[in-house]
């Protein structure tokens, strides 16, 4: 059986349109019996969460959602670590602009300082949630050894940033246009043991990004066809989204989230959870049976 999980990037940040978009479609997942868990920005750029941010995501906390860390403030892609893929596949400028920066942002990855910035974010959530976090997300998916031993230290262990596939990001512009089907074998295509002893837990994919839902039946196809070949290769399978990204095309998100649900019921007894509910019950330990590459420069 594999355990699926919707995972939503960005809550947290942005205007009203995203928080609006945040309660619809939590609402949405309530109406289909699911929930979902939401990476919260929060300290967005170094702000405080806004009070219309706060009452969205309490009530989402309420009804069962799941809320977990995305990093501090977000205040660039290079928060926790040096630019990674695909969000260098979303961006090619990342790479030029990390190497241009690269005497300023290194010196942030030391496990002292990533760890204050950790902290602060869970003392946040403490305060202003009543959630005492147990994932961690790195924004944009860029990460660094030092980040897994300071989160080590501050208690947290498990992470998932990780992709198995980033084909859905071909229909940018400046990408292929291809969607077919493509995975990695750099990492394990399920859970795994990581620097520190970090449990990571990947992403098998992305299909609601911005533009998405102008090619909604070619991405529900490619959604289709990841689903069936990851219960055969892995008990846990975390989907991302991002706010933007349900903001931008609603009625796609959830044609797209119907289509998942149905095709992991046609291939099995297959549920769909949280990675909080994952974690309290041990089965994201569980699943974690191999170990991860020592692929990190940094």
């Amino acid at each position: 059986m594999t355990d699926f999980v919707w995972s939503i990037d960005d809550a947290g940040a942005g205007g009203e349109a995203l928080v609006e978009a945040t309660r619809h479609f939590a609402r949405f997942l309530e109406s289909r019996s699911l929930a979902a868990t939401w990476l919260v920005v929060p300290k967005p750029s170094g702000q405080p969460l806004s009070a219309e941010w706060l009452a969205v995501l309490r009530e989402a906390r309420d009804n069962g959602h799941d809320l977990q860390l995305h990093g501090l403030t977000h205040g660039d892609c290079f928060e926790f670590g040096p630019p990674a893929w695909p969000a260098t596949s979303i961006n090619p400028a990342f790479v030029e602009t990390f190497a241009q920066r690269r005497e300023e942002l290194t010196p942030r990855y030391t496990v002292a300082n990533l760890r204050a910035r950790i902290e602060e974010g869970m003392e946040i959530f403490q305060r202003e949630l009543a959630i005492e976090p147990v994932l961690f997300r790195a924004p944009c998916g860029a990460i660094s050894q030092a980040m897994f031993h300071a989160l080590a230290q501050s208690g947290i262990r498990y992470h998932s940033c990780e992709y198995i596939s980033g084909t859905g990001y071909e229909h940018l512009p400046h990408n292929s246009g291809d969607l077919t089907p493509v995975w990695r074998d750099a990492i394990p295509h399920r859970p795994f043991r990581w620097y520190a002893d970090v449990i990571e837990a990947p992403i098998l994919g992305e299909y609601t990004w911005r533009g998405a839902g102008a090619r909604s039946a070619e991405f529900i196809e490619l959604a289709r066809q990841d689903v069936t070949r990851i219960v055969n290769e892995s008990p846990v399978a975390v989907i991302l989204m991002h706010t933007h990204g349900i903001a931008d095309d609603f009625d796609h998100t959830c044609r797209l989230v119907d289509a998942v649900v149905e095709q992991a019921t046609t291939l099995g007894d297959h549920s769909f959870t949280t990675l909080e509910q994952l974690i309290r019950s041990g089965a994201l330990d569980a699943a974690a049976t191999v170990s991860g590459p020592d692929s990190l420069l940094l």
